[in-house]
C-alpha cells in the first residue's frame, strides 16, 4: 500500500471528536450574545486542556525528583533539599509531587495526575485504612472527591460505633 492509498484510507475514516459543553450557567448571568457563549465555551475547553496538560506534566515531575532523590539518597542528608532548592524549587512543592508520582505507582491510576492536593495527603494518610474500590471512587471525579471522602469517613465511624457497641455488649 502506498502513502496515497493511506492518506485516501484516512480520509475516509469517520472522525470521532469530543464536543465540549460548558457547565456554566450563562442564563442565570443573563448572557445570550452567541459570540460571548462561544469564545468562554472555547476558552474554558483550552484551560481544561491545559490543565490535564500540566497534571501530566506535574506527574513527570515527581517521578525525575523521585529519580534524584534515590540517586542522592546515598550522598548524606540535606543533599537533595540542596539540589532541589539550588533550582529554586520549593520543599512542600517536591514532596507533594514526589507523593503524586508514588500514589501513581502504587495504584497505576491515571486520575491521580489531577487529583487535588487535600485529596492526595488523605489517601497516603489512609492508605492502609482504604480500600483499592474507595480510592478508584475518589479518584473517579476530582469534583466531587471531598464529597466522596466525606462518605468513605462517615462508614468508617459508624463501623467503628457499631464496632464499640458490639464490644460492650459482650
Amino acid at each position: 500500500m502506498d502513502r496515497e492509498e493511506l492518506l485516501n484510507i484516512n480520509k475516509n475514516r469517520k472522525m470521532e471528536v469530543e464536543v465540549y459543553h460548558s457547565n456554566f450557567n450563562f442564563d442565570k448571568y443573563e448572557i445570550t450574545d452567541e459570540r460571548i457563549i462561544r469564545e468562554v465555551t472555547q476558552n474554558e475547553e483550552d484551560i481544561r486542556q491545559i490543565g490535564k496538560f500540566v497534571a501530566k506534566k506535574a506527574l513527570e515531575l515527581g517521578r525525575k525528583l523521585k529519580r534524584v532523590q534515590e540517586i542522592l539518597s546515598s550522598h548524606g542528608t540535606g543533599t537533595f533539599v540542596a539540589c532541589f532548592t539550588s533550582l529554586g524549587l520549593d520543599k512542600n512543592m517536591v514532596y507533594r509531587e514526589i507523593n503524586r508520582w508514588e500514589q501513581f505507582e502504587k495504584y497505576r491510576n491515571p486520575a491521580i495526575a489531577e487529583a487535588s492536593v487535600r485529596t492526595l495527603e488523605y489517601i497516603k494518610k489512609n492508605n492502609d485504612k482504604l480500600e483499592e474500590a474507595e480510592i478508584v471512587e475518589i479518584l473517579g471525579d476530582p469534583v466531587e472527591a471531598a464529597k466522596k471522602i466525606k462518605e468513605i469517613e462517615k462508614k468508617v465511624r459508624k463501623k467503628q460505633k457499631l464496632t464499640l457497641i458490639k464490644k460492650y455488649r459482650n
